[in-house]
């Protein structure tokens, strides 16, 4: 739920999913999911660049880390990682493989703490500025944009061709 929370309403180049799992049998498969935190005994491991479509591909191993807070903020870099650097369009498990996990790694969870805490408080910008699309029923930004469509009394008849 929380990891949810911190990434939801933010657009992505692509559909991005998620998973979490407390157990080593992998109940809610989060090692085929973009991002994944598979509970260990002491430890989570993150896990980024899974799909179960019509190609399956088990996630890479981004970083094991002990706490909760340390597995979401992994979580986190990679998520914005994606999100700057990402071709649109380009599902995360085609972006993980044509950097490699070892240069994701280096730029993210490895780097410098100005790169990271960069990372980091751009996400947190657009966090805060992100709202719920589906709230926008509630105060339209403009009078007529859920405006219920009319039937047109009449057919409208062709435009003839003038020669």
């Amino acid at each position: 739920i929380e990891l949810e929370r911190r990434l939801e309403n933010l657009y992505t180049p692509h559909k991005f999913k998620m998973g979490v799992v407390g157990c080593p049998r992998n109940c809610a498969e989060a090692t085929v999911k973009d991002v994944g935190l598979v509970g260990q005994e002491g430890s989570w491991q993150v896990v980024v660049g899974g799909a179960a479509g019509k190609g399956v591909r088990k996630a890479d191993l981004l970083v094991t880390v002990e706490t909760t807070p340390e597995a979401l903020e992994a979580a986190e870099l990679f998520f914005q990682y994606y999100r700057e650097n990402a071709n649109y369009l380009e599902r995360s498990y085609d972006f993980v493989e044509r950097l490699g996990i070892e240069k994701i790694r280096k730029e993210t969870i490895y780097a410098s703490e100005a790169v990271r805490e960069g990372l980091l408080g751009r996400l947190r910008k657009s966090k805060e500025r992100s709202y719920d699309a589906w709230l926008e029923r509630d105060r339209p930004s403009d009078p007529t944009q859920f405006v219920q469509i009319q039937p047109l009394d009449q057919p409208v008849a062709p435009q003839e061709a003038t020669v």
